[in-house]
């Protein structure tokens, strides 16, 4: 199997999100949900808590979130049309790439990309360093599929295992 290092813009476009102000915030379900960071990231999509009325960006059902902000690389897919803030980006997977493979392939490089964000008090990537950022993909767009199947396929396994051992707990 042949790869190929290519920059993450090459792959997807990227949306980085934007908060909206907080008077616009509320936990009673009016507006669309809206998620500023990593704080409510699920093994693979986030729980919702946050809603507003009032948004900028928004990432769209099916869409990979990628956090650019403290800690940097971490990943969930949106269930839904999701307002993201700030400390997101959104990366719409373009055709030839495989969207599961990319998100497996985050889930494993993500907690490596502290070290390449930038800023003082809260680790950072912005949008340029974003686009430019390398990664390495099978050539073909069918192996890119076939690795990515396999992971899934372990993922569930695992999920049906922390399932049982959620039962045997009680």
């Amino acid at each position: 199997m042949k790869y190929k290092n290519i920059k993450l813009g090459e792959a997807a476009e990227i949306t980085m999100g934007q908060s909206p102000k907080s008077t616009y915030y509320n936990k009673e379900g009016m507006g669309i949900p809206f998620i500023q960071g990593v704080s409510t990231f699920g093994e693979n999509y986030p729980r919702i808590e946050t809603y507003t009325t009032e948004y900028n960006k928004e990432a769209q059902k099916g869409d990979l979130l990628f956090s650019v902000r403290a800690p940097v690389g971490r990943i969930n897919v949106a269930n839904q049309t999701i307002a993201i803030g700030r400390g997101l980006a959104s990366l719409k997977v373009k055709k030839g790439y495989s969207k599961s493979y990319i998100y497996y392939l985050f889930k494993k490089i993500g907690n490596q990309l502290d070290s390449i964000g930038s800023g003082t008090v809260f680790s950072s990537i912005n949008k340029k360093e974003l686009i430019n950022l390398k990664i390495r993909v099978p050539e073909k767009l069918h192996d890119q599929c076939k690795i990515a199947d396999r992971l899934r396929k372990i993922d569930e396994k695992i999920e049906i295992n922390n399932h049982i051992n959620d039962n045997l707990a009680v």
